[in-house]
Order: structure tokens, then C-alpha cells, then sequence
């Protein structure tokens, strides 16, 4: 392993890097963050595969072996996986202009429940977190839409059919033209920590080690 770890970096690292994502993360930072890595010469020789996975999946998926790294919401749980702390983000309520709503700086996550919501699938990390918060407050979050990704959610939000809970880093370039109006999602667990997991950094590949450095000074 140690003549096959030099040889690689003599040369400039070369391999496959397989990495799979939670959507918030994909969608916000690390494409450009995988596509930055993959700009310096010295990692020219490298390939990196994304494959966007709910949380669950991706701890599953690290832990099997499926692939080398997971980055998710550090709200997921590891298990026995080693972690490294990447990139934050803040979720916020998007709401049409006009709405009710609209003229709040923050609101509490308990005054949201009276309004239909638009959703990510249920197994994904922003509703899981949603659906226990709803379950302590003994109120029920009232799903009119369900969709597969972000973009979808504010165009459902912007037709007024309901609002959403959503990452700021994400509504914010979108949202005038949009015609949407962000307000701060006043909780804890609003200001969220992405993490990088992985198996065992000694295994590692050169090539994954690299990136894992990368993505961590991000």
C-alpha cells in the first residue's frame, strides 16, 4: 500500500472517487467544490463520481462500501463511521409575496404548521427533522405537495399553493426574481452542519484523501 500511495502522489494522484450526497449539499456547494478539486493539475488523473442520496442511504452506502465518502447533515446518524465537518446552512420559510406571513423578519417553526407545506420525500433530511419536530409539538405538518428537489418547491411555492421550508443558501439567488419573500426560520436546529463520513481515513485511496482534505478546508 505505501509503494502504491507513493507511486500515485509522485505522479499526481490518480483513480475513482465515488462520493454520495444528500440534495442540499449537491444542489448548494459541492459540485462547485468536487469541480474546484478536479480544476488543480495535480488531480487531473482523477475521477470523481456524485450520486445524490437521502441520508440514510448515504451512511448505508459509505459503511457497505459503495462508496468512498458521504457528505449529509450532521442530524443523520454516522453509526460507527468517521466524520470530518464540512460545510453550514440555514433553513428558512419560503412564502409567495403577500402572504400572511410575508411581512415577519423570523418566524417559529410551530406557526408554519397552520399552512400547507411542500415537501422533499419523507425519508429525506430536512423531513425527517420536520416530522419529529411536528410530532413533539402534537401538530401534524400538512403535506399539499411533495417533490423531489428544491427547484420544484419554489416553483410550487411561487404558484401559492403552499410554502416550504428550504435552505437560505439556496432560495436566496432566486428568490426576487421569484417573486418570493425568505424569512428566518427562528429554531436551533435551523443553522445546520454538514459532515463528510467515511469508513476508515488510513483505507482511504490517495485519490479520496485528497478530496476529503479539500472538501474539509472548504
Amino acid at each position: 500500500r505505501i509503494e502504491a500511495d507513493l507511486g500515485n502522489l509522485a505522479a499526481g494522484a490518480r483513480g475513482q472517487v465515488r462520493v454520495l450526497a444528500s440534495v442540499s449539499a449537491m444542489t448548494e456547494s459541492l459540485a462547485d467544490d468536487v469541480a474546484a478539486f478536479l480544476a488543480k493539475p495535480a488531480h487531473r488523473a482523477i475521477q470523481v463520481d456524485l450520486e445524490e442520496r437521502v441520508s440514510p442511504e448515504i451512511v448505508r452506502g459509505v459503511r457497505e462500501g459503495m462508496a468512498s465518502l458521504g457528505v449529509c447533515w450532521d442530524a443523520a446518524d454516522p453509526g460507527e463511521l468517521q466524520t470530518r465537518p464540512y460545510r453550514r446552512d440555514h433553513l428558512c420559510l419560503a412564502v409567495p409575496r403577500g402572504h400572511a406571513l410575508a411581512r415577519r423578519r423570523k418566524v417559529r417553526f410551530e406557526e408554519t404548521l397552520a399552512y400547507e407545506h411542500v415537501s422533499l420525500p419523507v425519508n429525506s433530511a430536512v423531513q425527517v427533522r420536520l416530522q419529529q419536530e411536528a410530532l413533539q409539538l402534537g401538530v401534524p405538518v400538512r403535506h399539499r405537495v411533495i417533490v423531489t428537489n428544491f427547484e420544484a418547491a419554489l416553483r410550487v411555492v411561487r404558484s401559492g399553493l403552499a410554502i416550504s421550508v428550504i435552505p437560505r443558501e439556496l432560495a436566496a439567488p432566486v428568490a426576487q426574481a421569484h417573486d418570493l419573500t425568505l424569512i428566518a426560520l427562528d429554531e436551533p436546529w435551523a443553522r445546520r452542519q454538514f459532515i463528510v463520513c467515511f469508513r476508515d481515513e488510513p483505507s482511504l485511496t490517495p485519490s479520496a484523501r485528497q478530496l476529503l482534505e479539500h472538501l474539509c478546508r472548504s
